[in-house]
Protein backbone atom coordinates (compact mmCIF):
# COMPACT_ATOMS: atom_id res chain seq x y z
CA UNK A 1 0.00 0.00 0.00
CA UNK A 2 1.05 3.40 -1.01
CA UNK A 3 2.28 5.86 1.53
CA UNK A 4 2.36 9.01 -1.05
CA UNK A 5 -0.03 7.84 -4.15
CA UNK A 6 2.26 10.17 -5.96
CA UNK A 7 5.16 8.12 -6.03
CA UNK A 8 5.49 5.11 -7.19
CA UNK A 9 8.91 4.09 -4.40
CA UNK A 10 6.25 4.11 -1.91
CA UNK A 11 3.64 2.16 -3.45
CA UNK A 12 5.77 -0.90 -5.14
CA UNK A 13 6.30 -3.75 -3.39
CA UNK A 14 10.13 -3.28 -3.49
CA UNK A 15 9.53 -0.22 -1.08
CA UNK A 16 9.42 -2.03 1.96
CA UNK A 17 10.48 -5.60 2.75
CA UNK A 18 13.23 -5.39 0.58
CA UNK A 19 17.13 -6.48 1.43
CA UNK A 20 20.22 -3.68 0.65
CA UNK A 21 18.63 -0.28 1.22
CA UNK A 22 21.02 2.27 0.84
CA UNK A 23 23.66 2.28 3.51
CA UNK A 24 25.82 4.98 5.90
CA UNK A 25 29.04 4.74 3.17
CA UNK A 26 29.92 1.94 1.12
CA UNK A 27 31.44 -0.43 3.24
CA UNK A 28 27.99 -0.50 5.94
CA UNK A 29 26.23 -0.76 2.87
CA UNK A 30 27.65 -3.87 1.86
CA UNK A 31 27.04 -4.98 5.38
CA UNK A 32 23.57 -3.88 5.58
CA UNK A 33 22.92 -5.83 2.40
CA UNK A 34 24.81 -8.97 4.06
CA UNK A 35 22.82 -8.81 7.58
CA UNK A 36 19.48 -8.19 5.76
CA UNK A 37 20.23 -11.27 3.42
CA UNK A 38 20.95 -13.59 6.09
CA UNK A 39 17.29 -13.51 7.49
CA UNK A 40 14.74 -15.83 6.83
CA UNK A 41 12.05 -15.00 3.82
CA UNK A 42 8.24 -15.02 5.31
CA UNK A 43 4.81 -13.76 4.25
CA UNK A 44 3.78 -11.78 1.07
CA UNK A 45 1.45 -9.35 0.34
CA UNK A 46 2.34 -5.86 -0.61
CA UNK A 47 6.02 -6.21 1.37
CA UNK A 48 8.04 -9.04 1.99
CA UNK A 49 8.92 -9.59 5.66
CA UNK A 50 11.74 -11.91 7.38
CA UNK A 51 13.20 -12.89 10.58
CA UNK A 52 16.60 -11.63 11.05
CA UNK A 53 19.72 -14.28 12.09
CA UNK A 54 20.09 -15.08 15.24
CA UNK A 55 22.96 -13.05 16.81
CA UNK A 56 26.31 -15.17 17.24
CA UNK A 57 29.61 -14.23 18.40
CA UNK A 58 30.81 -14.24 14.65
CA UNK A 59 28.29 -12.04 12.83
CA UNK A 60 28.46 -9.85 16.06
CA UNK A 61 32.32 -9.71 14.43
CA UNK A 62 31.35 -8.77 11.07
CA UNK A 63 28.95 -5.87 12.89
CA UNK A 64 30.88 -2.33 11.97
CA UNK A 65 29.59 0.70 13.79
CA UNK A 66 26.68 2.20 12.84
CA UNK A 67 24.58 -0.93 11.52
CA UNK A 68 23.47 -3.52 14.31
CA UNK A 69 23.24 -7.37 13.69
CA UNK A 70 19.21 -8.27 13.97
CA UNK A 71 17.76 -10.12 16.58
CA UNK A 72 16.01 -12.52 14.65
CA UNK A 73 12.79 -11.00 15.26
CA UNK A 74 10.41 -10.62 12.49
CA UNK A 75 11.03 -7.00 10.18
CA UNK A 76 10.71 -4.97 7.30
CA UNK A 77 12.34 -2.11 5.54
CA UNK A 78 11.49 0.91 3.92
CA UNK A 79 13.31 3.42 1.64
CA UNK A 80 12.16 7.14 2.67
CA UNK A 81 10.16 9.16 0.26
CA UNK A 82 7.84 12.15 0.36
CA UNK A 83 5.05 11.33 2.33
CA UNK A 84 7.68 9.81 5.32
CA UNK A 85 9.83 12.99 5.18
CA UNK A 86 7.28 15.49 4.69
CA UNK A 87 3.54 15.99 5.36
CA UNK A 88 1.64 13.63 6.14
CA UNK A 89 4.72 12.10 8.34
CA UNK A 90 3.43 8.89 8.38
CA UNK A 91 4.46 4.82 7.08
CA UNK A 92 3.18 2.40 5.88
CA UNK A 93 3.56 -0.82 7.33
CA UNK A 94 3.40 -3.87 4.54
CA UNK A 95 -0.17 -5.90 4.67
CA UNK A 96 2.28 -8.93 5.19
CA UNK A 97 3.10 -7.62 8.60
CA UNK A 98 -0.40 -7.70 10.25
CA UNK A 99 -0.27 -11.24 11.70
CA UNK A 100 2.70 -10.07 14.14
CA UNK A 101 0.81 -6.42 15.17
CA UNK A 102 -2.53 -5.74 16.76
CA UNK A 103 -5.69 -5.15 15.01
CA UNK A 104 -6.61 -1.81 16.60
CA UNK A 105 -4.76 0.86 17.47
CA UNK A 106 -2.10 1.21 19.47
CA UNK A 107 0.53 3.12 21.22
CA UNK A 108 4.05 2.39 19.26
CA UNK A 109 7.20 3.25 20.51
CA UNK A 110 10.34 3.40 17.89
CA UNK A 111 14.23 2.93 19.79
CA UNK A 112 17.63 3.81 17.52
CA UNK A 113 21.00 5.01 19.24
CA UNK A 114 20.24 4.56 22.74
CA UNK A 115 16.69 7.09 22.22
CA UNK A 116 12.99 5.88 22.10
CA UNK A 117 9.72 7.95 20.01
CA UNK A 118 6.43 7.38 20.92
CA UNK A 119 3.87 7.60 18.29
CA UNK A 120 0.49 5.92 17.32
CA UNK A 121 0.53 2.46 15.55
CA UNK A 122 -3.20 2.66 13.53
CA UNK A 123 -3.97 -1.07 12.76
CA UNK A 124 -6.84 -3.23 12.11
CA UNK A 125 -7.49 -1.03 8.66
CA UNK A 126 -6.61 -2.11 5.46
CA UNK A 127 -3.49 0.29 5.72
CA UNK A 128 -1.72 0.20 8.81
CA UNK A 129 0.55 2.93 9.48
CA UNK A 130 2.84 4.67 12.14
CA UNK A 131 1.79 8.67 12.35
CA UNK A 132 1.49 11.16 15.10
CA UNK A 133 4.90 11.17 16.55
CA UNK A 134 6.49 9.84 13.36
CA UNK A 135 7.44 13.75 12.26
CA UNK A 136 9.34 13.59 15.90
CA UNK A 137 11.46 10.74 14.56
CA UNK A 138 11.65 11.98 11.06
CA UNK A 139 13.12 15.20 12.08
CA UNK A 140 15.03 14.12 15.11
CA UNK A 141 17.18 11.87 12.94
CA UNK A 142 17.18 14.21 9.72
CA UNK A 143 15.72 11.39 7.68
CA UNK A 144 15.75 12.34 3.69
CA UNK A 145 14.45 11.07 0.56
CA UNK A 146 16.47 7.96 -0.23
CA UNK A 147 17.59 7.24 3.44
CA UNK A 148 16.49 3.12 4.23
CA UNK A 149 15.28 2.19 7.65
CA UNK A 150 14.94 -1.52 9.18
CA UNK A 151 11.96 -1.81 11.82
CA UNK A 152 12.38 -4.64 14.14
CA UNK A 153 9.48 -5.73 15.72
CA UNK A 154 10.67 -6.02 19.42
CA UNK A 155 7.15 -6.47 20.85
CA UNK A 156 4.09 -6.30 19.27
CA UNK A 157 1.46 -9.05 20.66
CA UNK A 158 -0.10 -6.53 24.00
CA UNK A 159 -1.12 -2.91 23.87
CA UNK A 160 2.19 -1.54 22.75
CA UNK A 161 4.07 -1.76 19.27
CA UNK A 162 7.68 -1.59 19.82
CA UNK A 163 10.33 -1.73 16.89
CA UNK A 164 14.31 -1.32 16.61
CA UNK A 165 14.88 0.76 13.94
CA UNK A 166 18.31 1.21 12.50
CA UNK A 167 18.58 4.17 9.57
CA UNK A 168 20.87 3.47 6.72
CA UNK A 169 22.04 6.91 4.60
CA UNK A 170 21.40 7.12 1.13
CA UNK A 171 24.61 9.28 0.71
CA UNK A 172 23.54 11.03 -2.30
CA UNK A 173 25.57 14.13 -3.19
CA UNK A 174 23.56 17.28 -2.95
CA UNK A 175 24.99 18.67 -6.00
CA UNK A 176 23.45 15.23 -7.79
CA UNK A 177 20.33 15.18 -5.84
CA UNK A 178 19.27 18.95 -6.32
CA UNK A 179 19.91 18.50 -10.19
CA UNK A 180 18.58 15.63 -10.82
CA UNK A 181 14.79 15.14 -8.89
CA UNK A 182 14.34 11.61 -7.84
CA UNK A 183 11.23 12.61 -5.96
CA UNK A 184 9.16 10.74 -8.72
CA UNK A 185 9.59 7.77 -11.45
CA UNK A 186 9.61 10.42 -14.16
CA UNK A 187 12.06 12.27 -12.56
CA UNK A 188 14.94 9.45 -11.11
CA UNK A 189 18.32 9.75 -9.90
CA UNK A 190 20.37 8.02 -12.50
CA UNK A 191 23.55 6.85 -12.13
CA UNK A 192 25.89 5.92 -14.91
Amino acid sequence: MASDPTDPRCSAPESCGVAGCSGDADASKELAVEVLDAGEKSGGGDGDIAAGPEVTPALEKVTRPGVLPLLGKPYFTCIMCKSHVQPPFQVVVPRSFAPFLPSKTAPATLAWRGRSWGMRFTGGRLIQRLEAGWRGFAVDNDLRLGDGCVFELVDGGGELVTFRVQVLRAEIPARIRGRAGGYTSATPIVID
